[in-house]
């Protein structure tokens, strides 16, 4: 017999053999929904489940590596407390931060928050050239270019607001002169 025809009939055997369907499974009885008064006795049947407790050995093992962890000074004789499950933690000072500033460049991308020391380096840098930088930077004392450039930003801030002010009150003149003549006299306090 020839190899081909030898496996000519193998593959037919094999493709007869994948056509047949497969037997049907039996079909399994449909579950029966237990009543309310069996579903009771086999909770009731059930054992509970216990939660693990600590023993009293891992519970002194925890007490132990918490006053190892305690600073030398809470451990004198005299700073122990009377109730010995209290542990003093160490005082601490927390001291406020400056609130930040946002940059002056408004066509920036990035917003920074810039401290005052900062903000007041950043005016410097905007309203001084790069020649008087460099010369104030060999200053015998006085005022630095970064202190000069703040007092003239304040300055500025402080003829704006001004303007804007006396605008408003020029407008509430006409309805209310004596309220426009008191914020006149508010903005022009120190």
């Amino acid at each position: 017999m020839k190899p081909s025809a030898l496996a000519l009939a193998l593959l037919a055997v094999v493709s007869a053999a994948a056509q047949t369907p497969p037997p049907a499974p039996a079909p399994t009885p449909a579950a029966i929904p237990l009543s309310a008064e069996a579903a009771q006795q086999l909770d009731a049947a059930l054992p509970k489940p216990v939660p693990a407790r600590p023993t009293a050995a891992a519970l002194a093992d925890i007490r132990q590596q918490s006053i190892d962890r305690a600073p030398a000074s809470q451990l004198g004789s005299a700073s122990t407390p009377a109730d010995p499950e209290v542990l003093e933690l160490p005082k601490m000072t927390v001291k406020q931060q400056p609130r930040p500033r946002p940059r002056l460049n408004a066509t920036d991308t990035q917003a920074v928050m810039l401290g005052p020391k900062a903000f007041n380096l950043e005016l410097a840098k905007k309203m001084t050239t790069g020649l008087d930088r460099g010369l104030n930077s060999f200053s015998l004392g006085g005022q630095s270019a970064a202190e000069r450039a703040r007092e003239d930003y304040n300055l500025a801030r402080k003829r704006q607001f001004m303007d804007d002010v006396l605008t408003i009150a020029k407008a509430a003149e006409q309805t209310d002169p004596a309220n426009a003549q008191a914020l006149r006299a508010a903005a022009a306090k120190p």
